[in-house]
């Protein structure tokens, strides 16, 4: 438990020196605040399918394209 916060970095960093001590007193605790604060991360990522189904269409300027797939 005490070497996860050393596999954290950016963002990551600042959001465990702010978790409340009170509130983390297991790994589990500390798994599910994490799980709890970064799981948006997991729902928006792209399958492989997805990622192969992009593509740019023809006559599609990339600024339309990438306005298209939320980049």
């Amino acid at each position: 438990m005490h070497f996860f916060q050393e596999s954290l970095t950016g963002v990551a960093v600042t959001w465990y020196t702010n978790l409340e001590p009170s509130g983390v007193h297991s790994w589990k605790d500390q798994m599910v605040a994490f799980v709890r604060q970064y799981q948006y991360n997991f729902d928006m990522a792209s399958d492989r399918m997805q990622l192969q189904s992009m593509c740019e269409k023809e006559n599609e300027s990339f600024q339309e394209y990438a306005k298209g797939q939320g980049i």
